[in-house]
Order: structure tokens, then sequence, then C-alpha cells
């Protein structure tokens, strides 16, 4: 697994059946299309909610985190 906390750039919906919903990312140049969602889970950092994403394109998986203070989306890590 290579950890990163890059900020991205991500497409997403906001409403059900998750309130976010990625659906793709910029990461190096590349576009990736976000096939499933694995797994969900919020933390909190102070006041900010952090909304986790355990995301696949089908041959990789990806750990995005969306902060809902600041707006920013973060790349936290890949698995091939």
């Amino acid at each position: 697994m290579i950890k990163s906390g890059e900020i991205i750039s991500v497409a997403a919906t906001f409403g059900q059946p998750y309130r976010i919903k990625p659906l793709k990312f910029r990461w190096s140049g590349r576009t990736i299309e976000i096939k499933d969602i694995t797994y969900f889970w919020k933390t909190r950092e102070g006041a900010a909610d952090i909304y986790h994403f355990s995301v696949s394109c089908g041959s990789s998986m990806y750990e995005l985190s969306f902060d809902a203070s600041s707006l920013l989306w973060r790349l936290e890590a890949v698995e091939a």
C-alpha cells in the first residue's frame, strides 16, 4: 500500500444512497473511473467532518477522503 495525502480533483454527486458519492478522480495526469465504493466511514479532525471512501477502479483500490470544512479531496492511499 502506498500512502499519499495528495490533494486531487474529484467528480462526485451529493445525494442518496450515499450522502457523497465519488464518481471519478484525476491523479498523475490520468482520470480514474470509480466502479465500486467498497467501504465508507466518517471521522472528525477538530471541528471538521472527514468522509473516507475505499474505492475500486476494477484493478486497483484507492482510499479517498473529503474534508467537509475545506471542501478538499485527498488521495490517502493506493493499493494495486
